[in-house]
């Protein structure tokens, strides 16, 4: 039996000497560090001090820190081989350890252990977390991210990319008013939400400098007079990611800021708090594309602050980011951007490839709120929809010449319906009627419509199918009527029927095209296989025929552009709320050549007054 305390009795010249013994051999040290990696791999630092000899105060703590400084998501330690030396024991083992967003970190270690009055006991060390972890030191990550991919538009055009960037900031001790604050971040159309995060941080920190948003130079520029004195904004230039135009900045394609709590709570891993990403349109949909994924490196940090070693103790190889494809033309955008200079209301513009779906444009002011007009826009189209009706009727029969009416009023089930302008004509064509946009016609005509005929036509031009363009859009309703007066008012563009900008300008590219297509903004999206639907021949060549009228001599001349190609279109005024009289949204649906378009003016007025000379603006721009 071996005994786990000896003394042994030396006499040394006239001394008596007494060493006491407290390590021997006996039972194997495996168990014992079996134990201990198993409660380090669950994270029971408490477990593990109990199996060390003398733990540091700060044991748990060291150990906490090596999963909040690499952001470990899960580690596992398993034991290898165990050598024992009589009283002592070496036992290696092999590390596991998954890093938030970047990867698995394998290393090996050895742990030392002791028998201690008859027990075996870790003899810890820094060394034990990692075998060149001095006393004092610790682990360091250290990401960096690949430069971020471009946003592109046709013929390889950059849309977004490297660029002057500049980041607005507050200082918290410098800050007079954060209401002051608050109305003029927004005024300059930053999120609400990064500016009430910001107040917040900086608050807590006030001499330091808090990110709010990035913006490009060309939109700095026009914000400046807004946002640079205000007391507590601060402004640091650097080169960062952003779009040509701050039309594109605003919406399509998108911009790049820092991330707020609430984004990095949604993001997870790879982000941390000092990253930037996407915060709106392409940018934001395809964050983790174009952005890619970091390059990491641990580094052993020693007390003072020193590396120990030579360098990386590890490396992780990110992912560069990939660009996104659209079909954005740039010159087509810059024309549509021109076109809506000057408006005070909210309004927008959306060009589309009519043989292809490919939108060339999309522009939604103002450019200083996040909402975009031009593709979620939820409106009715008024009389731009009676495009869709007149293929109805040309399907059921009707040829641009047939005869019809347009009193100044029509009464259905005791509901009377007027023309807007107060236009009347005893005896006119059904195109004539179609190119002075005369209501009273078509309720009359339309009366004649099976219900389901005006939706099964509207579904040709793609209403009720959720377009999938690669961005979130609106792509229109019309829903089944309650009765035979929301049916006539559907037939208007009015009741409940609603309608995106995209959407009509889809109209439009269907019948300069004879082929119905899905919109196509992003290259690979779902939509860039879908099928046309082709129009019926008579219908397609019908409504070219009534459309042309239009702005030859219907509710469209200011539309005509001298010289070049025929310009079709279609005028729209559309009623909303419940003023008296009501109001109305200005509307202007065409086609020339190959690019068809919608123009949308929120409370304009009158198509043909408002928006058509917009739509003629856009194509001299052409």
């Amino acid at each position: 039996m071996v005994l786990a305390l000896v003394v042994v009795v030396v006499l040394v010249g006239a001394a008596l000497v007494v060493i006491t013994l407290t390590r021997s051999s006996g039972a194997p040290a495996k168990p014992v560090a079996d134990s201990y990696l198993a409660a380090w791999s669950r994270r029971d630092f408490a477990a593990m001090a109990t199996l060390v000899e003398h733990p540091p105060p700060d044991f748990a703590a060291m150990h906490q820190r090596v999963l909040d400084d690499l952001s470990v998501t899960s580690w596992q330690y398993r034991l290898g081989t165990v050598k024992s030396h009589g009283s002592t024991a070496d036992a290696n083992y092999t590390s596991h350890i998954v890093l938030a967003g970047l990867g698995t970190w394998d290393h090996p270690g050895t742990i030392h252990l002791a028998r201690v009055f008859g027990r075996w006991m870790v003899e810890w060390s820094p060394a034990a977390i990692y075998p060149t972890l001095p006393t004092g030191g610790h682990l360091s990550l250290q990401r960096t991210w690949s430069p971020r991919a471009a946003v592109l538009g046709t013929g390889g055009t950059v849309l977004a990319g490297p660029a002057d960037v500049i980041t607005v900031g507050l200082q918290g001790n410098a800050i007079a008013s954060p209401a002051s604050v608050t109305t003029a971040l927004t005024q300059a159309g930053i999120d609400s939400a990064a500016i009430a995060s910001a107040l917040k941080s900086a608050a807590a920190h006030p001499s330091q400098f808090v990110p709010v948003a990035d913006l490009s130079a060309a939109r700095y520029d026009q914000v400046k007079p807004i946002i640079f004195r205000v007391p507590g904004t601060r402004f640091q230039r650097h080169t960062g990611q952003t779009s040509v135009t701050p039309d594109l900045a605003a919406h399509v394609v998108g911009s790049v800021g820092p991330i707020t709590a609430e984004q990095l709570k949604q993001m997870g891993a790879p982000y941390e708090a000092s990253d930037s990403i996407g915060q709106v349109g392409i940018e934001s949909q395809y964050e983790r594309q174009l952005a890619g994924t970091p390059s990491g490196t641990i580094l052993v940090v020693a007390a003072d602050g020193r590396t120990v070693g030579a360098g990386p103790v590890f490396t992780f190889t990110g992912k560069a980011g990939t660009p996104v494809q659209t079909t954005i033309d740039l010159h087509t955008e810059q024309a549509a951007e021109a076109a809506l200079n000057g408006l005070k209301q909210p309004a927008a513009l959306v060009a589309i490839r009519a043989s292809t779906g490919e939108v060339l444009a999309a522009v939604s002011r103002p450019d200083t709120t996040s909402f975009d007009r031009a593709l979620n826009g939820q409106y009715p189209p008024g009389s731009t929809f009676k495009v869709v009706t007149s293929a109805a009727l040309l399907a059921s029969g009707l040829t641009p010449d047939s005869p019809t009416t347009c009193p100044k009023t029509v009464t259905v089930q005791g509901r009377t319906f007027k023309n807007f302008e107060g236009e009347s004509a005893p005896d006119i064509s059904f195109q004539r009627a179609f190119a002075i946009s005369c209501n009273t016609a078509f309720i009359s005509l339309a009366g004649n419509l099976p219900a389901k005929s005006l939706i099964d036509t509207a579904s040709q031009f793609g209403f009720g199918t959720p377009p999938q363009p690669g961005l979130p859009v609106f792509g229109g309703q019309i829903p089944a009527p309650v009765d035979e007066v929301e049916k006539v008012a559907s037939a208007i563009g009015q009741g409940r029927v609603l309608a995106s900008p995209l959407q009509m300008a889809g109209v439009a590219a269907g019948v300069a095209a004879g082929t119905v297509h899905a919109p196509r903004l992003i290259v690979g999206a779902p939509d860039d296989t879908a099928k046309g639907v082709a129009l019926p021949q008579p219908v397609a060549a019908g409504l070219r025929s009534m459309m042309a009228a239009v702005v030859a001599g219907g509710s469209g001349t200011p539309a005509k552009v001298a010289g070049g190609s025929t310009v079709y279109g279609k005028t729209g005024t559309a009623e909303f709320g419940n003023a008296t009289p009501p109001l109305t949204h200005a509307w202007f649906i065409g086609f020339r050549d190959d690019v068809a378009f919608a123009v949308v003016i929120e409370g304009g007025g009158v198509g043909g007054a408002v928006a058509a000379p917009i739509a003629a603006k856009f194509l001299k721009g052409l």
